[in-house]
């Protein structure tokens, strides 16, 4: 037996024990990552577990852990080892086939979800679905309107489609297979996307668990904006009278994207997200 599995442990032992190793390995949030992966481990929620902190762990539950925290160690992401992770209430498989869920995303839904009313029934595409985040969440807060989620990957779809079934929602999005717009046929009243946005030059230096994400949902061309140019080009074609394309954005990308926008056509600006960054981009058609 291991010998870290030998004896037994409290939660806040092992938690103290894995943080150092975390800290050690260079790992950005050692802490909190130890939290969410020993409340896998127990199959709990990171709130139940702390409020029992004192409660001894078992052998079969501590090599779990332990397990866990040396696939963290190794530059797995969270939510790939627990193999799920929480996006604006819903519970999602993850996994290799797409992006991890971020929190900035929930704010790029939270601000969309402000744009109609409660009860509406709005007509919405999401591009790069990815794990379907997006649109299972705005199928979530719309039951009455109709999402339509595309990606170009038939493994990230396939994710999707298990998260839709996993939320019960499958009913109210439809997937489809398609590079942007290309197999999209009607228009909408709004087009959101978080597409890929990292400039081809800086992928190898992202953190060594964001390099384990595919690179399809990183890459966005020498510039960062080969998607987006794309998506704010075609994307009048499909959008409704006073539609509103919402996009997720580079850090330092905003004055690049808002410069892609015809003025004449367009209304609309920045947002920043809860740092303070200028992560998001609201333009509605004139």
């Amino acid at each position: 037996m291991n010998k870290k599995t030998a004896q037994l442990s409290s939660r806040m032992d092992l938690l103290k024990q894995a943080e150092k190793e975390l800290t050690q390995a260079a790992t950005p949030q050692p802490r909190a990552e130890a939290e969410f992966l020993l409340a896998a481990a127990l199959g709990l929620t990171r709130t139940r577990m702390l409020a029992f902190g004192s409660d001894m762990v078992g052998a079969e539950e501590q090599a779990r852990f332990w397990s866990f925290i040396e696939q963290k160690k190794q530059g797995r992401p969270v939510a790939y080892i627990t193999g799920e992770t929480d996006f604006c209430g819903l519970t999602l498989h993850c996994d290799e086939r797409a992006l991890t869920p971020r929190p900035e995303t929930e704010e790029l839904v939270q601000s969309a979800s402000r744009l109609f009313e409660r009860g509406a029934n709005p007509d919405i595409l999401d591009l790069c679905t990815g794990t379907g985040c997006i649109a299972l969440a705005l199928a979530a807060r719309f039951p009455c309107g109709k999402v339509t989620a595309v990606d170009i990957s038939a493994q990230a779809l396939a994710l999707a489609a298990e998260n839709a079934r996993l939320t019960k929602l499958q009913e109210r999005v439809q997937f489809l297979q398609s590079d942007l717009f290309e197999n999209v046929q009607g228009t909408f009243d709004l087009i959101i996307s978080n597409p890929p946005y990292i400039p081809t030059g800086q992928l190898s230096a992202l953190a060594p668990e964001v390099q384990r994400e595919p690179c399809l949902a990183l890459d966005g061309g020498d510039d960062g904006l080969s998607l987006i140019r794309r998506i704010v080009s075609l994307a009048p074609d499909y959008l409704n009278p006073r539609g509103t394309l919402a996009m997720e954005i580079g850090a330092e990308e905003a004055s690049a994207v808002c410069a892609l926008f015809d003025s004449a056509r367009w209304e609309g600006g920045v947002k920043k997200d809860f740092s303070g960054i200028d992560r998001f981009v609201f333009a509605r058609l004139k």
